[in-house]
């Protein structure tokens, strides 16, 4: 597909079969179970040639908005375009995107590939090390917001602006048209929130300001996201400088003002607020509003899904999207609570076993499962893997050496932690030879080995692992240890199939998620009862070392 813009006869492309082919399947993603996408579907080829015939005839107009109010938490009114409107949206986001993303500076991160509100967050991390250098210098924050923005947007500025790359007038018509289908109190001003256009050119707008505020202000450490941004200086003096040259700017070449009550200057030791979080110089936090509102939306959900109005694969996507962005936070116990609850808010259906994301699945039962252990055991865990020393540890926590040894062999009871990295194989070897039973005692086991370089923490650890594989443990468990040990190695060229077994467990999962086995338990129950492998009972049972596992695909002669 041509994407120069500098063509003039670039329009063609825009109603080309193959764009709006491509602009119906980005328009419908996540929508595919929605009446009027189902409706569109129906008749696709008819409906997306009349489509192409208006826009080729220049016959084409857009349907009223259907405009809404929402309060989440304040007030905010959003205009939805119809299906149809939507293709269009994107099929002229597919001509000019790309082109005009080139010249957007890398610290814009709203409705853009590859950025978002997570990466705005960890940019702000590094840059406030780096203005604070390391939190040993002072650090202030301009934390400002654009008054009223989609609302004050100015169609010429924004036509004007859009000329400079845009050559073909059938695409500036096209945009005009739709531009106006918004209406405000002010003249050909303002944009809808909640079209795709609106937010591509959104972007387009205001980086005009990106370019003044990196060129002529030449600001290092600059955020924006829509029309919230941040600056990060050592001198409150030199950002009360910066705020009056930016609005100066602001009003006499965009035609916007800074909304005064939420634009401060603000010193990171007190807190800024930013994309929902609260952070500080060694911490974040999220806003209590938005842990409310995920609650209630949480409380939404296990109504809609005990009134079958809505699928636990969709619960799963929309509970994983939270928890991973609560991540960015220190939410540790928070998210495990969160976790723990959630097989019994969304308990499995028969019914309910599809399975579109494999991933989705299989990562909601391992956090399930890793909210068991306690979180100081996961802390240690942490530290261990950073490269503390177990003495190291209990300095830093302010607890005792035994009590990190006790986290050690829960850790690795659970299977959390491997054996070989705490203790040496020799010492291993020597221990184990002298434990006849996981019911003997430490005192026993100590005075059969007669060696004081071996203590009872030590020889506890390998009580802990002798433990870990006699104790019934979680079906998703044995389900990863299953596929790493056996499908990865037997049909380690057969991708396919492995892809296949994949789902055909996770179904297993979700329909047995309390089941518990012993090791042995679980490959007589894998053997004898299911259906999952379709190799032969005597390769299915055959045991294959990792040294005989495959590293790479054979060359092709």
């Amino acid at each position: 597909m041509v994407t120069n813009l500098e063509t003039k006869q670039n329009y063609p492309n825009l109603y080309s079969s193959e764009n709006l082919e491509l602009a119906f399947r980005k328009a419908r993603k996540g929508k595919t179970s929605k009446n009027y996408v189902v409706e569109f579907e129906t008749n696709l080829k008819q409906n997306l040639l009349i489509l192409r015939t208006e826009l080729m005839m220049h016959t084409y107009k857009p349907s009223p908005l259907k405009t809404f109010i929402i309060r989440d938490p304040k007030t905010r009114k959003i205009s939805k375009s119809t299906f149809k409107d939507r293709i269009v949206h994107h099929a002229i986001c597919n001509i000019i995107e790309t082109e005009f993303d080139k010249t957007f500076i890398y610290d814009s991160y709203a409705n853009r590939i590859g950025k978002g509100s997570i990466n705005a967050i960890k940019r702000f991390d590094y840059f406030k090390r780096k203005v604070s250098k390391n939190n040993t210098n002072p650090c202030f924050v301009l934390k400002a917001d654009i008054k009223q923005y989609f609302e004050n947007v100015d169609h010429e500025i924004l036509i004007t602006i859009l000329k400079s790359k845009i050559k073909d007038n059938a695409i500036i018509w096209l945009i005009k048209l739709i531009l106006g289908n918004y209406k405000t109190k002010k003249e050909r001003k303002g944009m809808p929130l909640g079209n795709l256009t609106s937010q591509f050119f959104a972007n387009v707008y205001l980086n005009e300001f990106d370019q003044f505020v990196k060129h002529e202000l030449k600001i290092k450490h600059y955020i924006r996201y829509v029309d919230d941004f941040i600056i990060l200086h050592d001198s409150r003096d030199k950002l009360e400088i910066y705020r009056q040259k930016i609005n100066d700017f602001l009003k006499e070449a965009l035609n916007l003002e800074l909304h005064e009550d939420k634009t401060k200057i603000i010193s990171l030791k007190k807190g800024v607020h930013f994309l929902g979080f609260k952070i500080f110089p060694h911490h974040r936090l999220i806003k209590k509003k938005n842990k409310k509102k995920f609650e209630r939306k949480l409380q939404d959900l296990k109504k809609r899904y005990s009134e079958n109005e809505t699928k636990r694969e969709k619960i799963i996507e929309i509970f994983e999207g939270w928890i991973t962005y609560s991540s960015q936070a220190n939410t540790y116990k928070y998210r495990k609570k969160l976790t723990s609850r959630f097989n019994q808010y969304f308990p499995i259906k028969k019914d309910d076993t599809q399975i579109k994301s494999v991933k989705l699945h299989e990562n909601i039962n391992n956090a399930i499962f890793n909210s068991e252990l306690q979180f100081s055991q996961q802390k240690t865990l942490f530290l261990l893997k950073k490269g503390h020393t177990i003495k190291q540890i209990a300095e830093k926590r302010n607890i005792k050496e035994n009590t990190v040894w006790d986290h050690i062999a829960t850790l690795i009871e659970h299977h959390q932690l491997k054996l070989k990295e705490i203790l040496p194989n020799d010492k291993i070897k020597k221990i184990m030879t002298n434990i006849r039973s996981s019911n003997d005692t430490l005192k026993d086991i100590k005075e059969r080995i007669k060696d004081d370089t071996i203590t009872y923490n030590e020889i506890n650890c390998i009580l802990a692992n002798i433990k870990g594989k006699h104790k019934k443990k979680n079906i998703n468990y044995f389900i990863q240890w299953y596929k790493k040990v056996n499908c990865h190695r037997k049909c380690y060229y057969n991708k396919k199939q492995r892809e296949e077994c994949r789902i055909k467990f996770q179904k297993m999962a979700n329909e047995l998620p309390n089941l518990k086995f012993t090791k042995n338990e679980f490959l007589n129950f894998f053997n004898n009862h299911t259906t999952i492998c379709t190799l032969s009972t005597k390769e299915k049972k055959q045991f294959i070392p990792w040294k005989k596992t495959p590293t790479k695909l054979p060359q092709i002669k």
